[in-house]
């Protein structure tokens, strides 16, 4: 094999790979020309390593080994994991091989040499091989039907059902009691940048991703996860007093798990003793995801919003509250000055000096909320049903 040849094509892979991305682009109807940064990023160094790999086994006259394969073969399993149809997967590949035998053709003076070519063509087609395999394994894996009958367990659980036979036949073993996670994930900061769908998509799916693989690597591989892009529930498998050990171990992993998932993570909390108790705890800790007062850095347990959470309770007295509040928001120069009145302890001063404004109209503003609500924030009961109503709004 010509050694110069092959070593000439080599030193020219970033081009090539440059060249290939371009290519693919262009090509797709998915991205029409435009660049997006996860394939920038991902795709140009697939492509100059599969190039590499392929010339070295070629100068050495051998096929890829499986270590070597390793590093292309995770790449596929992290595209299928994506959503990366594998007409598209393939497509990239095969572009790639276009532009590596261009490169090629130009050290050559025009002509492939015919056994070369051969060669270097054999090798691309068993990195190729090796890699695909691996993108549909992965795509079985995650989109197989046991990662759909762990939602349904889950799902039949929080609803009241029996998950029994379900459980059984996908060799999931059921708990007794179980710690209750409830989670909304935010918008990951790639998602917002990302100028295409499947950009966007990506971002998402690797997100939830590395949220579900961080769950099992710090809450236990037999956490049942119900999860989508957006959030979901997870039942930790406990023990009927296992609620304060539970919750210590939430708290300890959040952090990890935003680290891991880069995006932000809101997180509530509550135990069920039995499983006939799932329905309960998992809608108080859906409720307590929602509250207005839920600290952002922390996870959300009733003890810590018994005013929220008492006031989010549908009764004959909530559709008062909230229409107070709705008379407020009529003005909301009105609601957000009771909102800072009430952040600052009900101190006029600070409440200027936050809003910007003199404190004689923090007390115009005192006086004209009492004359349209009937009920006076300077007196203790008109405070604390102001307070209520707003507190009642948020909620909803």
């Amino acid at each position: 094999m010509s050694q110069p040849l092959l070593d000439a094509v080599e030193r020219r892979l970033p081009a090539a790979a440059d060249r290939a991305v371009r290519e693919y682009v262009r090509r797709s109807a998915r991205y029409r020309g435009r660049w997006p940064e996860h394939v920038r990023e991902h795709m140009a160094h697939s492509c100059r390593e599969s190039a590499r790999l392929a010339l070295r086994a070629v100068r050495e006259q051998r096929s890829p080994t499986g270590a070597e394969l390793e590093l292309l073969r995770e790449r596929a399993r992290q595209r299928a994991d994506e959503g990366l149809p594998v007409a598209d997967f393939v497509t990239a590949y095969l572009v790639n091989i276009q532009m590596t035998w261009e490169e090629l053709a130009r050290a050559a003076g025009g002509a492939v040499p015919g056994e070369l070519g051969a060669a270097l063509l054999h090798r691309m087609h068993e990195i190729v091989d090796a890699a695909v395999q691996a993108h549909q394994q992965e795509h079985q894996l995650v989109h197989g039907e046991e990662r759909f009958a762990v939602h349904e367990i889950v799902q039949a659980l929080v609803a009241g059902g029996s998950a029994a036979e379900l459980a059984h036949r996908f060799d999931v073993r059921l708990a007794d009691a179980y710690g209750v996670l409830a989670v909304r994930l935010g918008e990951h900061p790639a998602t917002g940048s990302a100028a295409d769908g499947i950009g966007r998509r990506i971002a998402e799916r690797r997100a939830l991703h590395r949220l579900v693989a961080g769950v099992h690597r710090r809450l236990g591989t037999q956490a049942l996860t119900a999860l989508d892009p957006d959030g979901g529930l997870v039942l930790l498998p406990s023990a009927p007093e296992g609620s304060a050990h539970d919750l210590r171990a939430v708290r300890e992993a959040l952090p990890r798990l935003r680290a891991a998932t880069g995006a932000p993570i809101a997180a509530a909390f509550a135990h069920a003793p039995t499983r006939s108790a799932l329905p309960g705890a998992a809608q108080q800790a859906r409720d307590l995801l929602r509250l207005p007062g839920r600290r952002d850095d922390d996870v959300a347990v009733l003890p810590d919003l018994l005013l929220e959470y008492q006031l989010s309770r549908d009764s004959a007295a909530r559709s008062g509250l909230t229409a107070l509040a709705r008379e407020l928001r009529r003005r909301p120069e009105l609601a957000a000055t009771l909102d800072a009145y009430l952040a600052h302890d009900f101190n006029r001063h600070r409440t200027a000096r936050a809003l910007h404004v003199h404190p004689n109209t923090v007390d115009n503003r005192l006086s004209r909320i009492a004359a349209r609500t009937g009920a006076d924030p300077r007196t203790a009961r008109g405070l604390l049903l102001l307070a209520a109503a707003r507190t009642a709004e948020l909620a909803e």
